[in-house]
């Protein structure tokens, strides 16, 4: 369903690694209350996705931990009004969340195909 209005849209969370060449893996680990989608390790250049759809009750949560070397974050990728990938209308397009994550920060698009100028920062390494 392709930018096509529905009352319960697919959401679509892509993991981006943009380190350079020749540096640490980057291991992403996603959750919701229900399912534990395990760790994945990406190389430069690697990305990762995972689709869902909203519960009925509105409440659908999901949470990714980042590790990188020493380096960590975590925050939620999916949830309410507490996530730069959410629901904004009653009447909803498909949602394509993409998080382009680097030595230096993580950075959001909601675009379906984004450009590397299409993200905007939302979080530091930790």
């Amino acid at each position: 369903m392709t930018n096509a209005s529905s009352l319960n849209p697919s959401v679509t969370e892509r993991f981006i690694s943009a380190f350079s060449q020749n540096t640490l893996l980057f291991n992403i680990h996603c959750h919701s209350r229900d399912d534990d989608l395990g760790v994945h390790t990406l190389k430069p250049g690697d990305k990762y996705n995972f689709s869902f759809h909203e519960n009925f009750w509105g409440t659908t949560h999901f949470y990714c931990r980042f590790t990188w070397g020493q380096m960590y974050t975590q925050f939620d990728v999916f949830y309410k009004r507490k996530s730069p990938c959410r629901f904004h209308k009653v009447f909803k397009t498909d949602i394509y969340c993409n998080w382009l994550v680097n030595s230096s920060a993580i950075y959001f698009s909601r675009m379906k195909n984004p450009s590397p100028s299409d993200f905007r920062f939302v979080y530091t390494w930790l």
